[in-house]
Formats: C-alpha cells, structure tokens, sequence
C-alpha cells in the first residue's frame, strides 16, 4: 500500500474542505432562482392570495391551537413568494 505523507493529506483535506464550503454557499442562491419559475404578476396574485389565507388562518388559531402550523406554513410560503417577487422585480436606478 502507498502511505501518502502528512503534507499531502493536509492538504488535500483543507481542499475538499474549501470545495465543500464553496458548494454549500453557492447552493442557496441558485435554490432560490431555480424555485422561482412564475412571472411576476403570478407572484402578485399569489401574495394577495397568501396574505388572505394567512389572516384566516391566524383568526382560526386564535380560537384553535391546531391551526398554527396552518399560519406557519401560510408564512413560510408567502415569504418565499415575496423573495422570488423581489428577485423578479424590476430594478431601480437613479439617473441625474
């Protein structure tokens, strides 16, 4: 069997732990493009849609315990719709 010496090792190591690194940053932001694959006047109805939801949800767990993962999810998606709103959105500039 070949030994690799200490040096080596060392440094392959720290390289996969750098390529690790890298793909695991990287991922999130390409997660959330890849996810958004509606136009942005889709995403507008959605968040009405959501924001409606939500608050009958949220009046339903005032009386109910049961519906608060109900509010929890209906938040959880309507802020990943704002994200994908906001990254679809147009930008804006400030000319002189």
């Amino acid at each position: 069997m070949a030994r690799i010496s200490s040096s080596y090792r060392t440094g392959l190591f720290a390289a996969l732990t750098l390529a690790v690194c890298g793909f695991a940053l990287a991922s999130p932001a390409l997660a959330a493009e890849s996810q958004c694959t509606g136009t942005l006047a889709q995403y507008g109805a959605t968040i009405k849609q959501l924001e409606t939801f939500s608050a009958k949800a949220q009046a339903l767990a005032d009386q109910n315990p049961l519906y608060i993962s109900d509010v929890e999810y209906y938040a959880s998606a309507l802020a990943q719709a704002q994200r994908c709103a906001k990254l679809l959105g147009p930008v804006a500039t400030v000319s002189r």
